[in-house]
């Protein structure tokens, strides 16, 4: 019996209805999910898979993993997994919880077919919370895209320079919709992210963040525009606005914000960084 058809079978024999809502599509191509094993180069490490689903990946990662803590929220599918897949397994650590809400468990490798439903949330509190040397995670192909990309191009944006300041990342595979059941409406892609410290100083990592949430709001202005808006929305902050008058500026002043490189919005944000006001 093939991914496909077991995936198919369980969800006959256990009534599952897959929640649109929650990004439930599970993968039932084989060779894709040994790939995506094989890509985290998991043997004998300690591995956390977030969204563990019917256990597509869950089983391989098992066979070669020293442990694996497998989180899945949804109870029916914590059910299958553990009447089904994973009964031979003693080094797998199945949780039933929303990966939002916990706190996570040091790990080397995070392997994830990310639910696009939290997609987003779930990147930053890998950054913020997470301590782990690899993620290799499946994403809708834009959202892969976006995070991949280079200044000036289409898909540049916030999350691109916000991710910068914890990992290396690159796109991987891509993969199409219909190696999902259901299928859904796009298609996606695999990248890896490594944990690394920035190639540049970030003074203060929370303004940081902020300071680039607000700039591309304006992502085709010239930072002399979209800075002046920006800092008016710094909250909390309170930004002095002579910031925008200081000569170490300057040579950003005429460069739209979707050209800024990382490194330079860290060095906007550290400049910032002087005129918070209290």
């Amino acid at each position: 019996m093939n991914l496909r058809e077991r995936t198919l079978m369980l969800i006959r024999k256990y009534s599952i209805m897959p929640k649109r809502e929650m990004g439930q599509s599970f993968l039932v191509n084989e060779r894709i999910a040994k790939r995506i094993v094989e890509l985290s180069e998991a043997d004998g490490l300690v591995v956390l898979e977030i969204g563990a689903g019917l256990g597509a990946l869950t089983e391989i990662l098992a066979s070669k993993a020293r442990l694996v803590y497998a989180i899945e929220v949804d109870p029916l599918l914590v059910k299958v997994l553990r009447e089904e897949i994973l009964r031979d397994y003693d080094n797998v650590v199945l949780i039933e919880a929303d990966f939002l809400e916990m706190t996570p468990p040091p790990v080397d490798v995070v392997v994830s077919n990310v639910p696009y439903s939290i997609a987003t949330p779930l990147l930053f509190k890998l950054a913020r919370e997470c301590s782990f040397a690899k993620a290799i995670l499946t994403l809708q192909k834009e959202l892969a895209l976006r995070i991949t990309s280079k200044p000036g191009s289409r898909n540049y944006g916030r999350l691109t320079v916000s991710l910068d300041a914890f990992f290396s990342s690159h796109l991987l595979m891509i993969v199409r919709r219909e190696h999902f059941y259901p299928q859904p409406e796009v298609d996606s892609a695999v990248i890896k992210l490594e944990r690394r410290k920035p190639p540049y100083e970030v003074k203060d990592l929370n303004l940081h963040l902020e300071v680039v949430r607000s700039l591309f709001t304006q992502r085709n202005k010239v930072l002399r525009k979209a800075l002046r808006m920006a800092i008016a929305k710094l909250l909390p902050f309170q930004i002095n606005d002579k910031v925008c008058g200081d000569e170490r500026l300057e040579k950003y002043m005429n460069l739209r914000v979707k050209d800024l490189s990382p490194s330079d919005f860290a060095h906007i944000a550290n400049v910032v960084k002087e005129y918070v006001v209290g």
